[in-house]
């Protein structure tokens, strides 16, 4: 166990003064899973007298958010506010010269938040330098006092890198959007399906697209709703995304509506009665989490932490089986309907088994419910805590 934090944070007394956190991740902006859960930590530390916490990066888009400008480790390292805190906490998903700062000095207590890296077989050939770099970065986190994995996925990885198992834990991140609502309620027809997220190849749209085409419904019956940034899209693959849809004669089925705000991100999924997530790469998935408390019934591949997150209440299929993935699209298509008139009998084909509307409410509630603010909260405040006051990584 590194011998500094042994030094000065062993000695806080909470009695006394605050404790001293940093949150560093080079940016914080909306609609981006890495910097909420940036943002949740430091709403989860200001929440809390006995911290205080300040930002750390280029930029930050939430201007209740304490922040400090740092656009490179020499800023960081020169930051008054850094080099004084008692604590770090570094939130690492891409890489950026930031999280060079683990191989310098720094605070006595330096926790890493590991979001994963998508592989390099996923990502476009344009963004392969930046994967590459980003994965061999992940060697530095190796110097952290202890790593918060999202999932068990993300800690797996880990652990098949070689990382220290005494000094991992898994913290999900935190999801309290969209507002809850259930399944039951929801209108019969049409059934209107929804991918929400990034537009990128390793999110397998494509596949969502041909198994629309493939499904045995009538006409009318479903709706395909896709949304998600296209500013920060591949062109070339926004234009393969609507020459299928045009050359399947989809364009009445499929409806690709891009870019939305809060207001309408949290509609689309209110409204939808299957949130589908064919993505060959997720180390968490907040949207699955998402849908799940708006009351929809998670469609998603068999990659990574995907069949943990739907949690049994939905339908995982082969990842890039498109075959399959129709065939579950048309079955939940043509459950749902009459599920949902008789809301109490066990009509859904889930993972689970066979369940109700009523059912799969109260189960999809109680599962998002371990994602609440509070829970999450509560959890890395006390391991702050005892990584300070205690100066030990491991559970005491």
């Amino acid at each position: 166990m590194p011998n500094r934090i042994r030094g000065r944070a062993a000695t806080v007394s909470l009695g006394v003064r605050r404790l001293r956190v940093a949150v560093v991740a080079p940016i914080m902006v909306r609609h981006d899973a890495i910097s909420l859960s940036a943002r949740d930590a430091v709403r989860s530390l200001a929440a809390d007298p006995r911290f205080e916490v300040q930002h750390l990066g280029c930029v930050c888009d939430f201007p209740d958010i304490v922040h400090r400008p740092c656009g490179d480790i020499a800023d960081l390292l020169l930051d008054p506010f850094y080099q004084t805190a008692d604590a770090a906490i570094f939130h690492f998903g891409i890489h950026h010269s930031l999280f060079d700062a683990l191989l310098a000095g720094g605070p006595p207590v330096r926790v890493v938040r590991f979001h994963n890296v998508t592989p390099m077989r996923f990502v476009a050939p344009a963004e392969m330098p930046v994967i590459e770099r980003s994965l061999r970065q992940i060697e530095i986190l190796r110097n952290a006092d202890e790593i918060w994995a999202d999932s068990p996925t993300n800690e797996r990885d880990l652990l098949d890198r070689g990382f220290d198992p005494s000094r991992i834990r898994v913290i999900p991140l935190v999801v309290e959007d969209p507002d809850v609502a259930t399944l039951a309620g929801k209108p019969a027809a049409p059934v209107r399906a929804l991918y929400i997220g990034r537009i990128a190849a390793s999110k397998g749209l494509h596949d969502l697209i041909l198994a629309a085409a493939r499904t045995g419904l009538p006409h009318g019956v479903l709706q395909v709703t896709i949304a998600g940034n296209t500013a920060w899209s591949d062109p070339g693959y926004l234009r393969k995304l609507h020459d299928l849809i045009a050359s399947h004669e989809l364009a009445r089925v499929v409806h690709f509506v891009g870019t939305v705000d809060d207001s309408d991100r949290e509609r689309l999924l209110h409204d939808a009665h299957i949130l589908v997530v064919p993505s060959y790469h997720e180390g968490f998935c907040r949207p699955v989490a998402e849908g799940l408390r708006a009351g929809c019934v998670p469609l998603v591949y068999d990659a990574y932490n995907l069949p943990r997150i739907a949690g049994g209440l939905g339908r995982v299929t082969p990842t890039g089986d498109i075959g399959r993935l129709a065939v579950a699209l048309d079955s939940l298509t043509r459950e749902l309907p009459p599920a949902l008139e008789r809301p109490d009998e066990p009509l859904l084909s889930l993972d689970r088994g066979r369940t109700s509307i009523t059912e799969f409410s109260s189960l999809a509630l109680r599962h998002v419910a371990g994602f609440a603010f509070d829970a999450v909260s509560a959890e890395i405040r006390e391991r702050l805590l005892r990584l300070a006051v205690n100066g030990k990584c491991q559970a005491g």
